[in-house]
């Protein structure tokens, strides 16, 4: 390893040639604009302190490379090992430089073009620097050199950079704030990297993972991309990078991400196909480690073997993510739904699935009905309000105990043991569940919209709306006094039925408005004639007042449409969970002995009071619970001074904590209470 400190001016070669390549495993280019902000204040502030008798330094950073030999006889070639983000984007700003000054100095640009380029080589070797593939960066790059648009429909970052150096480089000329010969004189000879130059024998693959694993500065997809490229000898790499691991890129992008775990598209993938295989969900941050552990197992054919299988698994998972991406209709609908539902925790199952049907192991109708009846599990867990934290674990496992042979019974059997909800559970739900929230409510809306379909089951057609589909709270989140009035003493009691499944329905974003907080009579004469049969057929003979018994009354007929439409697949027992004994609360990681029902309360509520900057409009929708002055029962007081009551049921307690987690934004899957 030969490591000198060198100005920018002679990373470029001093204007001769020079060539960079970037390996197979390094990433695409990834700076925003927090960078390259960071990048014009430093040259700018370097530029301002210019002395050309002493020039200033200011230090970049590293750039490692190994020697490569000659490409066309003269021209030395490095491969980038690290720096690529760095060298990218000084590259980019000095290229907005010339173009700045191309029409009224083609010496200067002149002079920054042959920093660029290498002029009189032929195809990809006339380019100093060749970014990657990924995302369409090398594309992007090269037409800018080159004065050419941008090819449309990429999704790489270095257009967005390029244009970010032309703005601000033509808002300071404009206001002269700078000379450009002194400013690029500042840029090639103040600018300095270390420049750390490895021979041959040295593994680069560990040097990248060495420099950026430790500091956590790639993703797990992008330490997976680098183990690929250290586990395969180097004969193998091109063929397997640019077949197998680019397409699989390609589908799967990082930049994007699945479900409430906010991961990137490839991580999540990743974390999933190795779920599938061994049964438990890694922890986000091992992905790459369980990755590595896999690996070591196999021989460079097997290995080579496991990234075709790879491929395949990111077909299947390419379309559970975006269903449109499936070309079997039927299927694609179901996708569709099971997306609606945030059914990312079923992805390893569902890779399972899509893979027995590649295989023929299972038909299109067993593929179809496992769809079916994972809908009915997951519906039925929505209405329940039960957590996501038991389905991470259950899902990897499932698949254990399913029969390809007898692929629909066995998976009813399997699901029935599953913390299954029961009709006596769902029809207690109804009554009493919170369903409605923000995150929610694309999953309430699926599943109120197919209440509807289904109550014109035989007509041969059936109604929907002629607009985006809102939620309406028939008994007004904000109570006008002509509300309160008729609602009397039962006010509070009844508006603890507010956000349950009895008093909600479906209309557009402009019925919404209009019928806001009217008076139940008003709403009641336009929900009888209203389009969808969810409203007409039931307030077509409605009750004449609108109050917690009649939301009650609603949710019961709802139900029973809810078991028609996903009946139940069985007997099962009742499960256990809120009814016991409370042993441990886990909450962002904290986890906390909890010896009662009103420990869980109190410490759910401390919980959500520290990581909230507004804490009543957290509660307002279990205020009565809450108060800034002592209750006259039981009660206990918060770090931040609130009251809470807590002579509580479980029921309700599990209606709090449910309500304020919701609230607060904490993900239901980082709350897990433990009984005993």
């Amino acid at each position: 390893m030969k490591a000198d400190s060198l100005k920018i001016n002679k990373v470029f070669s001093s204007g001769g040639d020079v060539h960079y390549v970037l390996p197979h495993f390094q990433r695409e280019y990834a700076w925003e604009k927090e960078n390259w902000q960071m990048l014009v204040k430093d040259i700018f502030s370097t530029y301002d302190v210019y002395d050309d008798k002493k020039p200033p330094e200011h230090f970049m950073g590293a750039l490692v490379v190994i020697n490569d030999g000659t490409r066309n006889g003269t021209v030395p070639v490095f491969r980038l090992v690290d720096g690529q983000q760095r060298l990218t984007t000084i590259s980019l700003f000095l290229h907005a430089l010339g173009r700045l000054v191309q029409e009224s100095d083609a010496k200067l640009y002149k002079r920054i073009q042959r920093v660029l380029v290498n002029e009189d080589e032929p195809g990809l070797l006339y380019f100093k620097l060749l970014p990657t593939k990924k995302y369409g960066d090398q594309d992007s790059y090269l037409a800018i050199l080159q004065n050419q648009p941008v090819p449309p429909n990429v999704d790489s970052k270095i257009p967005l950079a390029y244009a970010y150096f032309q703005k601000e480089l033509h808002t300071r000329y404009q206001q002269g704030k700078f000379d450009p010969n002194q400013l690029f004189i500042v840029a090639m000879n103040c600018l300095q990297v270390v420049f750390i130059d490895l021979n041959q024998n040295e593994r680069p693959y560990e040097i990248f993972e060495s420099l950026n694993y430790k500091g956590k500065t790639l993703t797990q997809a992008d330490l997976v991309r680098n183990y690929i490229a250290m586990k395969l000898p180097e004969k193998h790499q091109t063929s397997v990078f640019e077949t197998l691991w680019s397409p699989i890129e390609a589908m799967l992008q990082e930049r994007r991400t699945v479900g409430r775990s906010r991961l990137g598209e490839l991580t999540a993938f990743l974390r999933h196909y190795l779920a599938y295989h061994v049964g438990v969900l890694c922890n986000e941050e091992h992905v790459y480690s369980r990755f590595r552990d896999r690996g070591e197992t196999l021989d460079t054919d097997a290995f080579v073997e496991e990234i075709a299988i790879l491929k395949r698994f990111a077909g299947y998972y390419n379309r559970l993510l975006r269903p449109e991406h499936e070309s079997d209709k039927e299927i694609r609908q179901q996708l569709h739904r099971l997306n609606v539902l945030e059914v990312s925790t079923a992805y390893p199952f569902l890779l399972f699935a899509y893979e027995a049907l590649e295989k023929k192991e299972i038909s299109r109708e067993d593929f179809l009905e496992g769809l079916t009846l994972l809908e009915n599990y997951l519906v039925r867990r929505v209405l329940v309000r039960e957590s996501t934290n038991y389905l991470n674990k259950m899902f990897p496992i499932l698949a254990r105990d399913v029969d390809t042979k007898q692929f629909g019974t066995t998976l009813r059997q399997a699901l029935l043991t599953k913390n299954y909800p029961s009709d006596v559970r769902i029809r207690q739900a109804a009554e009493t569940a919170k369903l409605y929230s923000s995150s929610g409510r694309p999953r309430l809306t699926l599943i109120l919209e197919t209440i509807n379909r289904h109550l014109s089951t035989g007509s041969g057609a059936y109604t929907q709306l002629d607009g985006a589909a809102t939620i309406e709270h028939i008994m007004p989140q904000k109570p006008s006094d002509e509300w309160k009035q008729t609602l009397g003493e039962n006010l509070m009691q009844d508006y603890e039925l507010l956000h349950t499944l009895g008093n909600l329905t479906l209309v557009t974003q402009e019925w919404n408005s209009n019928l806001s907080n009217a008076a139940y009579a008003d709403k009641k004469a336009k929900l009888r004639v209203h389009g969808l049969l969810l409203n007409k057929n039931y307030f077509q003979n409605g009750p004449d007042t609108w109050n917690g018994d009649m939301i009650r009354e609603r949710a019961a007929y709802l139900a029973e449409q809810i078991a028609a439409i996903w009946p139940s697949l069985g007997d099962v027992p009742e499960p256990k969970g809120w009814q016991e004994r409370p042993k441990s609360l886990t909450i962002l990681g904290d986890t906390f002995e909890v010896k009662s029902w009103r420990d869980v309360v109190h410490q759910t509520a401390e919980c959500v009071a520290q990581v909230s900057d507004d804490f009543a409009a957290v509660t307002v929708d279990v205020s009565s619970y809450f108060s800034l002055e002592p209750f006259q029962g039981k009660c206990r007081q918060l770090s931040n001074g609130w009251w809470l009551y807590v002579n509580l049921s479980s029921d309700t307690v599990k209606r709090i904590c449910d309500t304020l987690i919701d609230a607060s934004g904490i993900p239901e899957e980082e709350f897990e209470l433990e009984v005993w």
